[in-house]
């Protein structure tokens, strides 16, 4: 039965001994002396907490260093690849963008209004759910990056924009959809610029 401290995990789990501290709060066993089982430290790491990244690190680490790995448990909690809550996250944003569109297109929204519209509410469910991840403690969240950039949302269906114009009796133009947005941000960025 090996022996380590809470900085030493740290070290070979390649996390800060910060995010040690909090498992030890989350249930981490520690020994009466306040040193850590290593065997137990690494097979509780493996069993209990969620993987933020993909890289040789916290929890994929100590996943590859348990003694204890049940493969098939831990690959029953993946979803298409992801963790449980990034891949809900992922699927929701990749959603969103088609739902909004053919909302608004059936509200009356034109093409343009539809497209920025879809677009925007995409991005902010975007950045909600990253900053979401990142107060649960997911390493890559924590570094400004977000469900699409890290996770992709390109597998899920967009908008069938030539169909949604169709119904509103104009044709798709993805340049003046596109240039339609851009005037809407850089008018909401006016907007928040300018001094009550």
């Amino acid at each position: 039965m090996a022996i380590t401290t809470k900085a030493a995990l740290a070290a070979e789990l390649k996390i800060s001994k910060a995010r040690v501290s909090q498992y030890v709060k989350a249930g981490l066993p520690v020994r009466s002396d306040g040193k850590l089982n290593r065997e137990d430290a690494l097979n509780w790491i493996q069993r209990t907490q969620l993987s933020q990244t993909y890289e040789d690190k916290g929890v994929v680490r100590a996943r590859k260093l348990a003694a204890d790995r049940p493969r098939l448990m831990r690959n029953a909690f993946l979803v298409d690849g992801y963790e449980p809550e990034v891949a809900l996250a992922r699927s929701i944003i990749g959603r969103a963008e088609a739902i909004v569109a053919r909302s608004a297109v059936e509200a009356g929204a034109t093409v343009e209004l539809a497209y920025a519209l879809s677009v925007m509410v995409a991005g902010a469910l975007d950045d909600a759910a990253a900053q979401a991840l990142e107060a649960r403690g997911f390493e890559g969240f924590a570094k400004g990056f977000t469900v699409g950039e890290l996770c992709g949302t390109a597998d899920f269906p967009g908008p069938d924009w030539p169909v949604l114009a169709r119904r509103v009796g104009a044709a798709f133009d993805e340049e003046a959809c596109e240039a339609f947005l851009a005037q809407v941000e850089a008018r909401g960025t006016r907007e928040l610029a300018v001094p009550a």
